[in-house]
Parts: C-alpha cells; structure tokens; sequence
C-alpha cells in the first residue's frame, strides 16, 4: 500500500471506514428501491456522522487553529461574518416572506370582496319585496355588472326563473343553507351565494374564469386557484382557474400537490409578469389553502389552493398604490439605510481583516524572532511598522535582545577574565612558599583566604643560613588583580633583597653578611615605588629569627602590630614606620625582642579584625586576642581555623568582603 494512502487510512480510522463503507451500501440501496435497508443504513450512518463530524473539529482545532491567526480569522467569521451574513439571510427570508404574505393577502382580499358581492346581490333580491321581486331583479343584476357572467336562479311557488333568460340551466341539489364562497361545477370554480327561507330559494354564480383570477389584482402577476386533486369528490382532472396549468397540486394535507409554469419567459396564460424595477427585484411566490364547495355536496367544504407569483415591486405597488410619493420616501430611506449598514460592515470587516493581519504579523515576528533567539542569533530586531502597543512591544522585544547580546557579550568577556583570574591564581599560588616553612626553633603557621580569585594579601619566609629564618606579612591596598601583581611585585623585590645575604658559594666564598632589617624594608620601599604607580602601597612586617640567640629583629611598616601572647599576657609590637610603596625617603626602624619557650607571636591582616556584622560592629582585635587566648594550648593550625570561621560567623556571609590572612609563629625548644 502506498505511503500516502496508509496515511490516509490511518486518519479516517476505524469509524471513517465504516462511514464511507454504509455511505456507498446506502446510496446503493436507494437506487435499488430498497428503502428499508436504505433506512438502516442511514440510521447507523447518524451516529457515525456526529463521531466524524466530532474528529473533524478536534483535528481543525490542534492543526488548523494551531496558529493565532487562523484563530482569529475563525472568531472574527463567527462574531462578524457569520452574523453578517445570517443577518442578509434573514432579510432576505424576511423580505420574501413579507411579500409573499402581501401577495397572498391581496389575492385573497380582492377574492372575497368578489365573493362577497355575489352575497350583496342575494341580499338585495331577499330584501325585494315579494311581489315585486321578479321584476326587480333585471335592475338589481345591472348594479352588478362588475361580475360577468353572473346569474341568478330564483325557485318559489311560481317555479323556477333564470336570470338573464338565456342563463343556462341550473339543477340546485336540496339541503343547501345559506352559504357564500367559491363552488366547484362541472371542472370550473365559481363565485356562489344561496339563500333558502320563506318559501324561496335564491341562488347567485358568478364564474371565475382564468381571466378574472389572474386580474383579481392588477398588475399584481399571476393568481391562480386549484382544486385539491385528491380530494375524493373530484372526477377526473380537478378544477382550475388562473393562468398556470397544474400537474398533481399539493397542499399542506397534500404532499403530492404540485404545479409548474407554462412558459419560464415569465408569461403565464397571456398573463406577464411585472418587469423588475431594480436588480434584486426577483420573482417570488406562495401559496396559501382556501375552501371551496361542490354544487352536489351541499354545505361541505373541500381543500383548494391559491398561489401568486409576482415580484416585491408589484406587491408593494399593489400594497401602497394610493401613497406613490410616501412609498418612495420610505424605499428610498430603506435603500439609503441598508447602504448605510453595508458600507459600516464593509468598514469593519476591513478594520478587522487589516487589525487581525497586524496583530498576527506581530505575534508571527516575534515567534520568528524567538526562534532566532533560542538558536542563539542575539543580533536579529523585528521591524516596528506602528506607534502603537503593538509596536512598542516589538520595540520591547528589540531593546531585549539588544541587552542579550550586550549580555552575551559581557558573559563572554567575564568568561574570558575569569580564565585569566583562574590563571592568575596559578600563578600567585606558585608565589606562595610551597614547602613547610622550616622550625629553626620557631615554628610557622600560615593561612590565606582570598576574597576574591587573587589575593592581594602576601606572606613569605626563608630560611638562611646561620639557623635563621626571616618571614613577611603585608597587606597590598586593593583588591583583585592590580592587588595581586603589587603583590608578586612586592615578592619578587623582597627576594631580590634577600639573595644579597646568601653565601657567594660559586665564588668560593662563604661569608654572610648581617642583615639589616630596616634597612631591608628602605631598600624595599625605594624600589616599589620606583616601579609602581603612586597609589600602589602596601603594609609591610619583616622580621628576623636568630635560633642562637632566640632573638627576634623586625621593622613593622605599617602593618597592624602583631600581638605576642607570653604566660597569658598580650604585648603589641612596635610600629617602625609608614607604609612601603608610598614616598620614596621614607625612613625605618627596627626593634628585637627575645622569644622565650611557648611564646606565640600572632601577624594578621585587616581581614581578621575589621569585618563588620549586620549592626556594622567589627570584630576587632579584642575578640580575635580572647580567641587566641582561650585556645592557645592548642595546635596552631587549629587555633587559624577556629579564628577564621569565628570571623565568617561574625560576618554571617558567605561571601568575603577583604582577605584574611593568619600568621602563627611559636617558639620551641631546640632538640
């Protein structure tokens, strides 16, 4: 089976199948003449046509309503078009039937006041006195003249009289009342009034030929009458009267009653119908029942029809006949308004076909314009064709992917940076002294947390010869980057200076020159700020331990005074000058102390005292050197780690605001 046409199997399914399988049986069925099983198959075909037509709308609604414009293209056709289109539908409908009812009623009105004149004229030869009746009635005949061929049969104790004389005879069946109407005689309708009371019997016919139905109205089109063809009491073909033949006319209690046109010209009998006054003015029929008598069943009324065809001008001219100039007032305001109304729902329909085509235009870009978005196209803008809500919403839409691609493009730059950062941070770990700094009789401790990838923070030690050891704390004023290269600027210079007092052992020579400290540090200052911008500075501890003589030497520039903790009492250091980086003739100092047994000397950063809680209290020195000395029996690395999260509680952020750095120097005993 082709792929298409499984496909198509697979859509209608099982129900589809059945429907056109019971579809073809019952048009087989019927051309058969088998009607019940025609009947049968319609009745199973109901269900499955709900079912159908049931699909049908779920598949318009997920594939054809999918999108917003096919949506409002369907709304707007059910609440303007549909409407609009019902709304002519039921003018029309209600124009057609007005006339037709016109039409109808003027017919029937200019029969009956015809019928009716047939009943004045036996009122009139009633109300004759007796004996001057017979006499009288030639008179009376000529008031009538209107009727053609009326006739009058007048039976007393005289005999029976005809009316003219050479009227043709007349056998009135007995049991006939007193009755006026249409008479079927013979295949032909009349006009009939009977009287019967004291002692006569009157009796009026007037024959209603098809002349005179078709002219009941003039100028109205053709009027025709039929007598019922099923009707038991007719013979042979039924009577008929007016300007259309019949072929088996059906009624109302007669589905089989039917009629034609003899010419489609519109000529019916020699009578035309009225040309059309306008474009629209199309013919129009009905037909209504009416009841007539059969001179051999006295009294008993039979079915018959009466149908008009004409045209809405002749029946409203007939209608309106004595008010020309009103009626042409009145259609003239009618056409103007139904101009007036087609001209507003053209205007709408265009507002809403033009306001539905912007509306899905936009929806349609910016559904274009997300696509290119989620496959990555940042730079594509949607084209503003209007000032209003929907034009500023592509401008919204415009102005967000601008800031995406800004967005993008920072990303990208911080992505970039932040490899940089990660390669920066390489780089400073590898400054940092990689082994365990040597005992020498004092043992080191040293933590740095960076606030940031880098850290602006700097610690360092060395081991020279003689068992001595020198160690640095500072602290680069900044943060990030620029705070991390002063601080390997600040590195490699302070190596620089220590090479100088290392023996010249390829020389042959093993002399050590002695270190002087502040002089150290006012070599170190020179050269920083030789070789860095003037807002570049640093704070800067050096200090010196000299295992023989347990003596410590340092020059604080700066820096906050590390705190010597010795048998529970606290000793700040001294303070031997200004920061290192800043002015070039700065001048330092330096002090000594000797350390004894189980002294611990704490160096620290600002990032250890100066965090802020959310009440902007520091923690400050008091706590960090309560710490310290609650927990100075203990390991020196666990004395940092205690200090450190003592701080980030305080802060109670996760997130560092400054580095922090620790330095824990305790004198041992030598072995």
């Amino acid at each position: 089976m082709p792929s298409h046409l499984s496909q198509a199997v697979k859509r209608l399914g099982i129900s589809g199948i059945a429907f056109l399988v019971l579809l073809a049986f019952f048009i087989l069925f019927y051309f058969l003449g088998k009607g019940g099983l025609a009947f049968l198959c319609a009745l199973i075909l109901l269900p499955l046509a709900c079912i159908l037509l049931f699909r049908g709308f779920r598949f318009l609604q997920r594939h054809g309503l999918w999108s917003v414009r096919n949506r409002l293209l369907f709304v707007y056709g059910l609440i303007g078009v549909l409407p609009l289109f019902l709304v002519l539908v039921l003018i029309g409908l209600g124009f057609w039937a007005l006339t037709t009812e016109l039409a109808i009623y003027l017919a029937n009105s200019a029969l009956k006041t015809r019928l009716l004149s047939i009943q004045y004229c036996v009122e009139a030869i009633r109300n004759l006195p007796h004996n001057e009746q017979l006499a009288d009635v030639p008179d009376v005949l000529k008031n009538f003249a209107h009727l053609p061929g009326l006739r009058v049969y007048i039976s007393d104790d005289t005999g029976e009289h005809r009316f003219p004389a050479d009227a043709p005879y007349l056998k009135v069946p007995p049991g006939w009342k007193n009755v006026h109407g249409l008479l079927v005689s013979g295949g032909h309708f009349y006009g009939w009034a009977h009287y019967s009371g004291d002692g006569e019997e009157i009796a009026a016919l007037a024959p209603l030929s098809d002349e005179t139905i078709a002219n009941l109205v003039p100028n109205l089109g053709a009027i025709t009458l039929f007598e019922d063809p099923k009707d038991k009491h007719t013979q042979g073909r039924p009577a008929s009267a007016g300007s259309l033949r019949t072929t088996d006319v059906g009624t109302d209690k007669n589905p089989d009653f039917k009629l034609s046109v003899n010419a489609p010209d519109g000529s019916q009998g020699g009578v035309h119908l009225p040309p059309p006054a306008f474009r629209f003015d199309i013919p129009v029929w009905w037909l209504a029942t009416t009841s007539h008598y059969h001179l051999d069943a006295p009294n008993k009324t039979f079915g018959g029809v009466i149908w008009v065809y004409s045209r809405p001008s002749a029946v409203l001219g007939s209608f309106f006949s004595g008010t020309e100039a009103l009626r042409g007032v009145l259609f003239d305001a009618f056409i103007a308004v139904a101009v007036l109304f087609l001209l507003v729902e053209l205007a709408a329909t265009i507002i809403g076909a033009s306001l539905a085509r912007r509306i899905t235009g936009s929806i349609k870009a910016l559904y274009e314009g997300t696509r290119r978005v989620i496959s990555g196209d940042f730079s594509h803008r949607i084209p503003v064709r209007s000032d209003d809500q929907l034009g500023e919403l592509a401008g919204s839409f415009n102005q967000m992917t601008g800031n995406l691609e800004r967005l993008l493009s920072v990303e990208k730059e911080k992505e970039r940076l932040q490899t940089e950062l990660e390669i920066a941070r390489e780089v400073q770990g590898q400054l940092y002294p990689k082994q365990a700094p040597p005992s020498c009789g004092l043992k080191l401790t040293v933590q740095c947390d960076p606030a940031r990838m880098v850290s602006g923070d700097y610690y360092d030690y060395q081991e020279l010869e003689g068992k001595r050891l020198a160690f640095a704390i500072g602290d680069v004023a900044g943060k990030g980057i620029s705070a991390a290269l002063l601080m390997a600027t600040l590195q490699s210079a302070l190596r620089a200076q220590m090479t100088q007092y290392q023996p010249l052992r390829e020389t042959g020579c093993d002399h050590v020159r002695e270190i002087d400290v502040a002089q150290l540090v006012g070599s170190l200052n020179r050269q920083l700020f030789a070789h860095t911008s003037p807002e570049k500075y640093a704070t800067f501890f050096f200090a010196l331990f000299d295992e023989s003589s347990r003596t410590l030497t340092y020059t604080n520039a700066g820096h906050l005074s590390p705190l010597l903790f010795r048998n529970g009492d606290i000793r700040t250091l001294d303070s031997n000058g200004t920061v290192v980086g800043a002015f070039p003739f700065s001048k330092y100092e330096e002090s000594c102390l000797v350390m004894n047994p189980g002294d611990l000397l704490v160096c620290y950063t600002d990032g250890i005292t100066e965090p802020e809680n959310a009440y902007g209290e520091e923690f400050g020195e008091e706590r960090l050197i309560d710490l310290v000395r609650k927990h100075s029996h203990r390991e020196d690395s666990e004395i940092i780690r205690i200090v450190l999260e003592a701080v980030r509680s305080w802060t109670g952020s996760p997130e560092l605001h400054d580095d922090m750095t620790l330095l824990l120097a305790r004198e041992v005993q030598a072995n």
